[in-house]
């Protein structure tokens, strides 16, 4: 076999072998990115399928739905967890309307405290 023909094939296997590998690259590149996508999407997912549940809550708390009452009155309620599990709350409540501009305070440890908006 001639020389030159040795080295055009080394040179071809060569180019062939850096191509393969920077398309493997790639190629994991994009499977690494779908799986993170994937993960980001489903976690979403779970979150957008909670807000009907996050609502219904909201709802029956503030007093504009009624949960069920029991003998003594408290209010029951079903919610599933961050693990999707059911968890049962019983909840026995007072619920106000707030005026605008007026703020609301509780007291916690013997002092008075200013009470946040949950966000």
């Amino acid at each position: 076999m001639p020389p030159w023909f040795e080295v055009t094939v080394s040179i071809a296997a060569a180019v062939a072998a850096v191509l393969f590998f920077a398309k493997y690259r790639e190629t994991a590149a994009a499977l690494h990115e779908s799986e993170r996508m994937k993960h980001k999407l489903s976690k979403e997912l779970d979150r957008y399928r909670d807000v009907p549940q996050l609502r219904a809550l909201r709802d029956g708390l503030i007093g504009e739905r009624n949960l069920p009452v029991d003998d003594e009155g408290r209010e029951h309620l079903l919610i599933r967890n961050s693990a999707r599990k059911l968890v049962h709350i019983t909840v026995q409540k007072n619920a106000q309307p707030v005026p605008d501009g007026e703020e609301v305070s509780y007291r916690a440890g013997g002092e008075e405290r200013r009470l946040q908006e949950l966000e």
